[in-house]
């Protein structure tokens, strides 16, 4: 079963620096506003579609440092009120993005909760 967190996202250079990271305080809550994954897409001559499912392939990568650094909460802003303003098909594109992902996490939540990162 593949869940939506990459496990092996972590470089040897980045486990080093969550090492690192870890002789400090680590937060205890960290917050993402995903935001920009438009201006990619355009940047890159792809679709927003692309664009959005990268940014959401980021933020699992961002997830899984959390996990790694024991961050017990996390708060991902995704969708505002202003993103209706948008065309009915990025619209929809987004919420079955959404849909998509929500229901990857929901049928990975056992290895999740083995990470010790459980939903609340």
């Amino acid at each position: 079963m593949s869940t939506w967190v990459n496990e092996q996202c972590v470089s040897f250079f980045q486990l080093l620096c969550i090492k690192i990271v870890k002789t400090g305080r680590v937060p205890q809550h960290l917050a993402f506003i995903m935001d920009g994954n438009r201006r990619y897409a355009k940047k890159l001559s792809v679709n927003t579609t692309d664009g959005h499912t990268k940014g959401f392939d980021k933020l699992s990568e961002a997830l899984k440092w959390c996990i790694d650094l024991g961050i017990p909460e996390v708060t991902v802003y995704a969708f505002s009120i202003e993103n209706f303003k948008r065309t009915e098909e990025e619209v929809n594109s987004l919420m079955d993005l959404a849909r998509d992902k929500f229901t990857r996490l929901l049928d990975g939540i056992d290895q999740i909760n083995a990470w010790g990162a459980g939903m609340k």
